[in-house]
């Protein structure tokens, strides 16, 4: 055999060897794409491009072989044979030499297509040979345990309301006062006040989003892992709220102008008011976080409190932007945005509010020093945060948390009232209504008090089965 009729037989086991390759480069790719849904747009391009490179190297064949057949007939009939002892032996003595070559490639590709599509099994495992550029799904962990530090008069009973609704719903172990709707205050916060009747296996808990007074002894309760919350306002806003919604002008004979005339004409008269029913009155929000009153004219001692409060808080909501701070309450539990939904509970109409002058508004100001110091560095904490977060999405987050509650009050809600406690919202519900709507429009107390059932049935079947172990 000379040279020339060995390049030309070496040619021919190239481009056989070619197609072999793309069969088999075809095959994984079609076994890698039935574990895919939807074929992209990457996929099938890809797919195309080998389909198209099998074709080229098939004619590219067709047409050496041809040549070879016109001009060297002897070499001709040694490359075919070296085909037929390679492939297919016994086929190829049934047909006549001049279309063997056309049968052999409508036969690889007719194998190729059919091993493409899953007619014939190949037992191959499956082995990935190509890097998908579109996103893989990432798992988010909702996180479940958080404790909220319930502050007077700063939406956050509506607050409260949307983790009542998560943790019911999720099956989770609420902290829960033994009657009413505090645990502590005005006492601060310790262990015995955690009732046996609604305790848990270990005696910690997921949820604790009542009215206390802070301490860190509630770390002490709290599950691993758990989220710190909570919520302020404005001071002197929050200052006016109390004075309306707890009628203190029927406790001190006046109303609020003359009150902030009369009796609060400096700091130290002012922090020695009594508290309304010992826990309600000057620099409300830092009272609510544990800080005792001694210390509200002292700067030092005010500034170590919000330092404290600022290392054991992950994030500090405020009133005047709830929607904001809901949605980025959201992004911090890593809830999707479904679950901050909320229609407003005890909360009233802004007419309902007296006018100060700036005057006044200046003196509960200065009166409420430690809200003051409190609310302004925690406020730029928030504006820190809103920027990191992005303004831009932070606006259409709102918007779509704002359309969310539109359908739950269209969807729910047939009337509303200014008939509840001191004036606040109430709703009358539809006509066979979801779970949602009942739970969504549930006040405080009667949430409180389905809960407490649940989590006594829980504790009383727990306690049966220790009684017959024990036994």
């Amino acid at each position: 055999m000379n040279s020339s009729n060995i390049n030309k037989n070496m040619n021919i086991c190239k481009l056989f060897c070619s197609i072999i390759e793309n069969i088999f480069i075809t095959i994984t790719i079609r076994r890698n794409l039935k574990h895919t849904p939807v074929y992209s747009d990457t996929h099938l391009t890809t797919l195309f491009n080998f389909y198209t490179a099998l074709l080229h190297d098939t004619i590219t064949i067709s047409h050496v072989l041809s040549a070879m057949y016109r001009v060297d007939t002897k070499g001709l009939h040694r490359s075919t044979s070296l085909l037929k002892n390679l492939f297919l032996i016994n086929t190829m003595r049934l047909v006549k030499i001049k279309y063997r070559f056309a049968f052999i490639v409508i036969l690889l590709t007719l194998i190729t297509f059919l091993i493409s599509f899953n007619f014939i099994p190949t037992g191959f495992k499956h082995r990935t040979i190509i890097e998908s550029n579109s996103p893989q799904p990432v798992t988010v962990t909702e996180k479940k345990h958080i404790f909220f530090l319930k502050t007077h008069k700063c939406a956050s009973s509506t607050v409260q309301n949307i983790l009542m609704r998560f943790g019911h719903m999720e099956n989770l172990d609420f902290l829960l006062p033994t009657m009413h709707n505090y645990i502590g205050n005005p006492i601060h916060f310790n262990t015995s006040m955690v009732s046996n009747k609604y305790t848990t296996l270990d005696g910690k808990f997921d949820m604790f989003v009542h009215h206390t007074r802070y301490s860190q002894e509630v770390k002490s309760v709290m599950r691993s892992g758990t989220i710190y919350v909570t919520i302020l306002r404005e001071p002197a806003a929050l200052f006016q709220s109390l004075y309306s919604f707890y009628h203190f002008d029927k406790k001190y004979k006046c109303n609020l102008t003359e009150f902030i005339t009369n009796r609060l004409s400096n700091k130290t008269s002012a922090n020695h008011i009594k508290r309304y029913n010992n826990k309600l009155g000057i620099n409300q929000m830092n009272w609510d976080l544990g800080m005792v009153t001694n210390d509200f004219e002292k700067i030092d001692m005010i500034n170590k409190h919000i330092n404290m409060i600022e290392r054991d808080f992950d994030f500090v909501m405020i009133f005047e932007y709830l929607d904001a701070s809901l949605v980025l309450l959201a992004h911090v539990m890593q809830w999707p945005l479904e679950k901050m939904a909320y229609l407003p509970l005890n909360s009233r109409k802004n007419t309902d509010k007296q006018i100060l002058s700036n005057d006044d508004v200046d003196r509960l100001l200065k009166v409420n020093m430690a809200d003051n110091m409190l609310y302004k560095r925690f406020l730029l904490k928030f504006k820190k945060m809103v920027s990191k977060y992005g303004i831009e999405k932070l606006k259409s987050e709102i918007k779509r948390l704002m359309a969310i509650n539109q359908e739950i009050l269209e969807m729910c809600v047939q009337s509303m009232a200014n008939n509840g406690y001191a004036g606040t919202i109430s709703y009358k519900l539809k006509a066979n209504t979801n779970a949602i709507c009942k739970y969504i429009t549930m006040n405080e107390l009667k949430y409180t008090s389905y809960l407490r059932e649940i989590q006594y049935e829980r504790q009383k079947k727990y306690n049966e089965l220790d009684k017959l172990m024990n036994n």
